[in-house]
């Protein structure tokens, strides 16, 4: 497979993971939406408006960041064949390495002094989730989308790649 079919199909992956993300993230940007509003309906559509979109920007730009440092060195140099090989091996790794800062520093993501599950991990949830939900449906579309390329080529362009 060429790199060009590779970017392409990492671009791709990238951007539904991202979009995944941000449907994940939805209920946690309208229980924030909620309680900021205080009742007021206006209040809260211009809340949930403004949220979402300040969360949107800014998971984009961690998602593109990630997707740059992580995702594209990856996939250049690792053959699509050994990933679709490791399918199921794949996402949960990604998965830890996504989690690996939260997962190994918890004091750094926890409130000490909140009462609630929610509020004492306020600041671990939507990453948690944005992390999660990007680097699942990233690397299962890619490997996805390699799998199909490779069904569909003849068998001397699989063994050229």
């Amino acid at each position: 497979m060429s790199r060009w079919r590779r970017l392409g199909y990492a671009a791709l992956s990238g951007a539904a993971g991202w979009l995944a993300a941000q449907i994940a993230c939805l209920p946690l940007n309208l229980i924030v939406a909620v309680r900021d509003s205080e009742g007021a309906t206006k209040l809260f559509v211009q809340t949930l408006f403004y949220g979402l979109l300040a969360w949107g920007l800014w998971s984009l730009v961690l998602v593109t960041a990630a997707w740059v440092l992580v995702v594209l060195p990856l996939v250049m140099t690792i053959r699509p064949c050994l990933l679709v090989r490791w399918r199921f091996a794949v996402p949960v790794v990604a998965v830890l390495a996504a989690l690996s800062l939260g997962l190994t520093k918890p004091t750094l993501f926890r409130d000490r002094s909140a009462i609630t599950f929610l509020h004492k991990y306020a600041l671990f949830i939507p990453y948690g989730l944005l992390a999660v939900s990007f680097t699942l449906v990233t690397a299962w579309m890619y490997i996805l989308l390699s799998k199909r390329r490779m069904d569909r080529a003849p068998s001397g362009e699989q063994a050229a790649s």
